[in-house]
């Protein structure tokens, strides 16, 4: 008999939660909850407790598992996230300790992924990727995540062809890093810098959409950087597949195409997933 075990992806502004067995069905469609993510601590767990239960309602579960963004020491469940306006209160606090005592459940049975790496391993398993020796997967939100994936799995520390850390975010870009310009906020400077005036992804894609030239010239600016940004990885690493999640994604028809154009002679597909959350709650099950 599949397992069945509540996951949850923990974005900034939005927590995403379901039922999901071993099999990658979703048991239930996935429930949307405010990430409440600039509250204080207490009252920030009671609603992480509140969401699990929500989500959990009456289906028997074996473990609860929980997408979250990083800086986070995952094997021990202990967030480390601070000065990134998400989460800041939760700094230090060993979230699988206080869960499982808000849950009543054990908590040898909670655990912790990477956001980036459950999308990668959801691909891995029931997307695109499938079967692919290598690939690379991008997330684009209010920040930029990665992942690196061989044969199925993440890719190990020391992996020839991609970073130490085995994240991109932080890697150096132009002036700053990557996560800087790769982002929401990277957006929003480059459509300021451009056009007078600080867009998020649905801003400027509706200025696309209504014929403004301007705004289609700066997705391709934004383009041409993600481009540049990652070519020195794709030479390095030589992933079959690169995918592309993530709510800035979901206009990657208007920036893609100068990655594409880049990723055509070394041989790799790009595509986009269908749902950068599904495939997170997925992946929470191959932990």
């Amino acid at each position: 008999m599949k397992k069945t075990f509540l996951c949850v992806d923990v974005g900034g502004t939005e927590l995403k939660a379901a039922p999901v067995d071993q099999s990658g069905a979703l048991l239930a469609p996935p429930r949307y909850f405010p990430a409440d993510s600039r509250q204080e601590a207490e009252p920030l767990l009671d609603h992480f407790a509140g969401v699990i239960r929500a989500a959990w309602g009456q289906t028997v579960v074996e473990g609860v598992r929980l997408a979250f963004p990083g800086p986070f020491d995952y094997e021990n469940g202990v967030c480390l996230l601070q000065g990134q306006d998400k989460y800041d209160s939760l700094y230090g606090v060993n979230l699988r300790r206080e869960l499982a005592r808000r849950l009543n459940f054990p908590p040898e049975e909670i655990h912790f992924l990477n956001d980036a790496d459950a999308f990668a391993m959801g691909e891995m398993g029931f997307g695109e990727a499938r079967g692919a020796a290598r690939a690379m997967f991008i997330c684009i939100g209010t920040g930029l995540g990665s992942g690196f994936g061989v044969d199925g799995r993440m890719a190990p520390a020391g992996t020839p062809g991609m970073p130490e850390s085995g994240e991109l975010y932080d890697v150096p870009f132009l002036d700053k890093r990557i996560d800087d310009y790769i982002s929401r906020r990277g957006l929003m400077a480059l459509s300021q810098e451009r056009l007078g005036e600080a867009l998020d992804g649905r801003g400027l894609s509706l200025r696309a959409q209504e014929g403004d030239q301007a705004a289609r010239d700066c997705w391709l600016a934004f383009g041409q950087r993600v481009r540049d940004a990652l070519l020195p990885w794709l030479e390095s690493f030589r992933p079959q597949s690169l995918c592309f999640g993530g709510q800035i994604t979901r206009s990657g028809e208007l920036f893609l195409p100068p990655v594409r154009s880049a990723c055509g002679p070394l041989g790799i597909r790009v595509y986009i997933t269908e749902d950068t959350s599904v495939r997170a709650l997925q992946g929470l099950t191959r932990i």
